[in-house]
Order: C-alpha cells, then sequence, then structure tokens
C-alpha cells in the first residue's frame, strides 16, 4: 500500500505541475501602442512588473518596441524578440495614433475572441509617450467617460455602423481626455 501511495505521490510532482508557470516568465501586458509612421506600423507594449515592498506593491513597467511595414509582422517580431511569454489576460487599453480604419480591422485578426475586453483609444500624440504619462496602467482608462471595447469595434465593423471612439491627448503637460472620433459609415 506504502508502495502505491508514494508511486502516486511521485506521478502528482512530475506530471501534477504541466500548466504551473513562473510569473518571472510572463510578460504582463497591460496596454499596447500603435501608430503608423509613413508606411510603417510601430507597436509598443507596456509590461507591468509587479514588485512587493512592505505592505504594498509598487508598479515597475518595461516598454517593447518594434515596427514592420504590416501590423501583423509587428506583432511577431515583438512577441520573437520578448524573452518573456506574452501575457495579454490583462490587457487594458490598445491606444492608436492613426485614423486609419485598417488598424482596427488588423486587431481583429491577431487577436483571440476570448481576448477582446480591451479598450480602443485615439490620440493625436506619441503613442509611446502617453503609454509613459502615468504610473498608473488603468490611468488612461479613468480619463474616458465611456470606453469603448474591442468587442464593440468589432461590431460595428462588422454590421458597417459608425461608432465614437474616444481620444486623448496632451494640454499643458497633462494627459487630457479630448473628446470622440467617428469612424465607420452608418448603414440607412
Amino acid at each position: 500500500m506504502k508502495k502505491i501511495i508514494i508511486f502516486t505521490i511521485s506521478l502528482l510532482f512530475i506530471f501534477g505541475t504541466n500548466s504551473y508557470e513562473e510569473l518571472n516568465h510572463l510578460a504582463i501586458i497591460t496596454n499596447i501602442g500603435i501608430e503608423k509612421v509613413k508606411d510603417n506600423y510601430q507597436v509598443i507594449y507596456q509590461e507591468i512588473i509587479p514588485e512587493k515592498l512592505d505592505n504594498k506593491i509598487k508598479r515597475n513597467y518595461k516598454y517593447y518596441e518594434n515596427k514592420s511595414n504590416t501590423l501583423q509582422s509587428a506583432f511577431l517580431k515583438l512577441n520573437e524578440d520578448t524573452t518573456k511569454y506574452i501575457y495579454f489576460d490583462h490587457l487594458e487599453n490598445i491606444i492608436i495614433k492613426s485614423s486609419d480604419t485598417k488598424v482596427l480591422e488588423e486587431l481583429e485578426k491577431y487577436f483571440d475572441k476570448n481576448i477582446d475586453n480591451f479598450n480602443i483609444i485615439y490620440t493625436t500624440d506619441n503613442v509611446k509617450e502617453v503609454l509613459k504619462y502615468s504610473n498608473n496602467y488603468k490611468y488612461v482608462n479613468s480619463l474616458v467617460d465611456d470606453n469603448i471595447s474591442f468587442r464593440e469595434v468589432k461590431k460595428a465593423i462588422l454590421e458597417k455602423e459608425e461608432i465614437k471612439m474616444p481620444i486623448v491627448k496632451f494640454k499643458n503637460d497633462n494627459l487630457i481626455f479630448y473628446g470622440y472620433i467617428k469612424l465607420g459609415e452608418k448603414n440607412d
């Protein structure tokens, strides 16, 4: 009987931890910036690195960036350059500096159907500066009264409806909610 119990426990130790992922091996991406520069797309990941100090958690950030002539290849290059496993489950926002709706269509091809609860926000400023502005990764969310999730954007694109997207920009060295931009065509 002892041999069976020892054998079972041994099997649990060997095979029971396959889904375990060390937190240090994950790049938890909280925000993504996309900017179209001439014919290239520049993509920036904001990774949150939590650090426990006494009774509170300090948030540090690391930024990864790459560019390519297509959005898909910019994402793939970033994923290859990063030594950690890219983890999008805590993605809050994608901040875009481009009025080209093809960016939204490309995002639909890239992101899994299970990961579409993040917000889409536009800016007229440098996306890297917008991402670095605050030490709180949810700060951009707090600026916008009516966040628009990517799920809503996909639905509007599919149904060819007009959608209002929030815009944030810098004014007097402060990041503020600026208004809305209308995208898409309304069906009559």
